[in-house]
């Protein structure tokens, strides 16, 4: 009987330390992983297919805003479109990138691309499309009726 509680309680320490062991290594091998850089939620640069997943994984709606240099009436559709984001900075990501393309869109829910070309960009027309479109919502969402 006496030798069975010695097996046991090996046993038992056996297992204690091997799983101290494992939880060590894990706790290592997570810690030396690069971590993603958070993307600012304005930036001024087009980002690259996997900066979008990273975006739309963190459950952020990510708005792309290209211009044309020569495009007439993007200054005041720009200052809107910052002025939302920094509303709603922790929600979304603007992508403003002047360049040859003129286009404006938002990636949301499940990668659902709405196009804003034909929109008039107004503050109350954005939060609509943003709340319609975002997994994290924030409170004006949730007070919203759509």
């Amino acid at each position: 009987m006496g030798q069975m509680k010695l097996a046991g309680s090996l046993l038992v320490l056996v297992i204690m330390v091997m799983s101290a062991v494992g939880f060590a290594m894990n706790s290592a091998t997570l810690s030396n992983q690069p971590q993603a850089e958070e993307i600012p939620n304005i930036i001024n640069y087009e980002l690259s297919a996997q900066e979008q997943i990273q975006v739309l994984r963190t459950g952020k709606v990510l708005i792309e805003n290209f211009y044309a240099e020569n495009c007439t009436g993007c200054a005041d559709r720009n200052i809107i479109l910052k002025g939302f984001a920094a509303r709603m900075q922790g929600y979304l990501v603007l992508e403003n990138v002047k360049g040859n393309v003129t286009r404006l869109g938002m990636i949301g829910n499940q990668g659902r691309i709405i196009s804003l070309d034909d929109m008039e960009i107004t503050d109350g027309n954005l939060l609509s499309v943003f709340c319609q479109n975002a997994i994290a919502q924030p409170r004006e969402c949730l007070m919203m009726e759509f």
